[in-house]
């Protein structure tokens, strides 16, 4: 009866040999695990279907104002847009790019300083010791009046939260692992204050970086203008969602930046938006693309599309790390990653940690986020991507791909592939 209840579900098959073992073993014990389990399941499902159905809600109150921000719908960038779930395309934005931690780290003081009403710190996870300057900022305006939203996804150390909860600051954990495997994690690394300023930024910083002297290409970006507001939306909906609590947090400044700074902000949810997104964007790649990753596990349908841009003599670069905080997804990188190489495509292994994600289309687009090129996590993670059409950004992220190179090691032979790379590819 248990077995045919585990085959209806249409669980993944490493979930069936590992239940069928359990079942073996300790059918009564195990009957019961199961039970519990698929209950914490399901209330987790109902959950997320109810959060889908409330994030459905914002984004129909914004949906109808992506003609009324005096943009050409005849745009190439709106029609590209467009198709990314009419998710609204904003002008009159400005942005600044970090590329070292302490510099980011000196300017987010600065302005968490400078709040007033409301900061919401959605983050994934943080290294106790290099935490400690952002720490103490939170709890000073916390003293103040603030108030003071700190989500986190994974493990942070019990004493930061006891500080945090000790200064009255509201703590959440945005989903827990339930014990089918089961992970709806959210990597948005996303900071709103005051729904004036966002940043997207990853401050995880584990302690084998921080001792060991290896190379970090890191990237981090400070938003202002329009495009603050849409973010501030999604850390809006993620802190009602962790909180169970509504909670009314406005803009509290007007814009006053005018120009033609074309930025959209792509929120996905439980679904496989950023993985479509990616899709749209190599299907409009004419000339190039280039994809500097933390990680490269593409679905099918990415990498068939990589294939035949390589093969319609589309310059294809791609660049990830050999330094990973996991050994099974580096292998699978580079696996997928030798792949590539052997049609064509320019591949470069980073020697050190990538902290970031960028893909340029064209040297025309610029997709930044918080999302991972993992099919695991495009289906299950709750992720951001931000759409730049500007010069600037475009310059820096193509620089900076270049710079990385002059440290990288170049993959020419890529008919061989190690035995532990098979495996790790297939595993993950």
């Amino acid at each position: 009866m248990t077995s045919i209840m585990i085959i209806f579900e249409r669980d993944k098959p490493r979930n069936l040999i590992i239940w069928t073992i359990v079942f073996l073993f300790s059918s009564i014990i195990g009957y019961c695990i199961y039970i519990f389990s698929r209950s914490i399941f399901y209330k987790k499902k109902k959950s997320l279907i109810v959060k889908q159905e409330e994030d459905e809600i914002y984004l129909s109150l914004i949906k109808d104002e992506i003609q009324n921000n005096d943009i050409d719908t005849n745009d190439d960038l709106y029609r590209f847009n467009k198709m990314a779930y009419n998710a609204k395309l904003t002008k009159n934005n400005s942005y600044q790019i970090f590329d070292q931690y302490n510099e980011l780290k000196t300017d987010l003081i600065s302005e968490i300083d400078d709040a007033k009403e409301y900061i919401i710190f959605e983050i994934t996870k943080v290294n106790k010791f290099d935490f400690s300057d952002i720490l103490q900022a939170l709890i000073d305006k916390s003293r103040q009046g603030v108030k003071i939203k700190f989500i986190y996804d994974s493990l942070i150390s019990r004493k930061i939260l006891k500080q945090l909860r000790d200064n009255k600051i509201k703590v959440h954990r945005f989903s827990k692992h339930n014990t089918m495997g089961k992970v709806y994690a959210n990597k948005r690394n996303l900071i709103s204050i005051d729904g004036r300023i966002s940043y997207i930024c990853n401050l995880d910083l584990k302690n084998n970086q921080l001792s060991e002297k290896f190379d970090i290409a890191d990237t981090f970006i400070k938003f202002k203008g329009d495009i603050v507001q849409e973010m501030n939306i999604s850390a809006h909906q993620d802190a009602v969602f962790a909180g169970n609590k509504f909670i009314d947090y406005n803009v509290t400044e007007e814009n006053k930046i005018k120009n033609d700074t074309k930025i959209q902000y792509v929120a996905n949810e439980y679904s496989t938006d950023i993985e479509l997104l990616i899709i749209n964007a190599i299907r409009q790649a004419k000339t190039s693309i280039q994809l500097q990753l933390e990680e490269f596990i593409p679905t099918e349908s990415i990498l068939s599309l990589l294939r035949f841009a390589i093969n319609s003599n589309i310059d294809v670069r791609l660049m990830v790390p050999i330094k990973t905080n996991m050994h099974s997804k580096y292998f699978a990188s580079r696996a997928y990653a030798k792949e590539l190489a052997l049609m064509g495509a320019k591949v470069y292994l980073y020697d050190g940690f990538i902290r970031f994600n960028a893909i340029i289309i064209d040297s025309k687009y610029a997709l930044f986020g918080s999302y991972i090129l993992d099919r695991e996590h495009l289906s299950t993670g709750v992720q951001n991507v931000v759409i730049i059409e500007d010069s600037e950004a475009i310059d820096y992220f193509n620089l900076k791909f270049n710079d990385d190179v002059n440290n990288s090691y170049r993959i020419n032979n890529a008919k061989y592939m190690l035995l532990r790379e098979k495996f790790f590819k297939n595993f993950v």
